[in-house]
């Protein structure tokens, strides 16, 4: 078994491992994902980049179950005191306050605010989603 299909981080800076894990994602599916990297990368947290990559494969798996999308775009953006990723689709969207919480996206919010950050997740029927989640730099 390939070490690079279980760890797509061992070895890779955060931003390559996104690249490849949307690569792979995009191949599978057949939707085209772009990731884009704002801001000047610094090293984070391990557990911060694992939470981060686990983010974007849950987020990504929810786009392929329901959004529909033709399209997918990733972006990763770091700033003075923190990290924020959003993965965000053209799909078919939904009512947020209308819909529940899968386990994925629950234990996804769950592991970001053990680490100081937070999970959001904007959508209209008919405007796609966006999971945008914030970790800070330097967790308190």
């Amino acid at each position: 078994m390939g070490r690079n299909s279980k760890q797509p981080l061992e070895g890779a800076s955060l931003p390559e491992a996104l690249r490849r894990v949307a690569a792979r994602w995009a191949q599978e599916t057949g939707i085209p994902a772009v990731v884009a990297v704002t801001g000047e990368p610094v090293p984070l947290h391990p557990e911060a980049e694992v939470t981060l990559l686990r983010a974007v494969q849950e987020a990504l798996a929810n786009v392929c179950k329901h959004a529909q999308a033709r399209r997918v775009s990733v972006t990763l953006s770091y700033m003075e005191d923190q990290v924020t990723l959003d993965v965000q689709d053209d799909g078919v969207g939904f009512d947020p306050s209308a819909a529940t919480e899968g386990f994925g996206l629950a234990a996804m919010r769950q592991r970001v605010e053990q680490l100081g950050g937070s999970v959001a997740v904007e959508s209209a029927p008919g405007h796609g989603t966006t999971v945008a989640v914030m970790l800070p730099l330097h967790p308190s």
